[in-house]
């Protein structure tokens, strides 16, 4: 089978709608590739990721049922009623192919498990609100991956923590998911 083979399949009814949606399909994902918004994770998969595979799935399962209805698609293309039968089948695997994909799809986009907050003990974190006491404070500190990330904090007050001062964060509560932080002074490398 040559490449002109496929062609010609691929542009011959009952495929070429699909061919055309699976050129958008492509483009698509080209763009998000570039710059557009990519697929939001979360416990579901997004649409269009779903309609991608299933356009995808049905664009081959249809150019398979016309290849194997007919080995020269250029002169003998398939009649009305084949096609409407090879289009048929072909939406119905692609919709079967798509349910079985789901699953693995879905963990694949999934989350991946936050990081253990108490590996951030023993850090040295910058205080970024006004005030940092027993019931309020926000610090930033960086994670293992390199980020900067924003922490609720929680000081005894014995010590003034203002904006931009640095603070060791000494535990974490698991109950009230904050960080309890003393005052640090990283030219000594101790509390002051």
């Amino acid at each position: 089978m040559a490449l002109n083979d496929l062609f010609d399949a691929a542009m011959t009814f009952p495929v070429v709608p699909f061919t055309f949606l699976t050129v958008a399909v492509l483009v698509y994902w080209l763009l998000v590739m570039v710059g557009g918004t990519p697929p939001v994770a979360g416990d579901g998969v997004p649409l269009n990721v779903i309609w991608s595979v299933f356009i995808v799935l049905a664009w081959l399962a249809t150019l398979a049922g016309t290849l194997l209805h007919s080995r020269d698609v250029a002169v003998h293309p398939p009649g009305a009623v084949a096609s409407v039968v090879i289009a048929v089948l072909a939406l119905a695997a692609a919709a079967l192919g798509t349910a079985l994909l789901a699953g693995p799809i879905r963990r694949a986009l999934r989350p991946g498990r936050p990081a253990d907050p108490t590996g951030l003990v023993g850090s040295i974190c910058v205080v970024r609100t006004g005030e940092v006491g027993p019931d309020t404070g926000q610090a930033e500190v960086t994670g293992p991956d390199g980020a900067p990330v924003v922490i609720e904090v929680r000081h005894d007050g014995i010590e003034e923590l203002r904006p931009g001062s640095t603070a060791m964060i000494d535990d974490y509560d698991a109950e009230h998911q904050v960080f309890w932080v003393t005052a640090f002074d990283p030219k000594l490398g101790t509390t002051p």
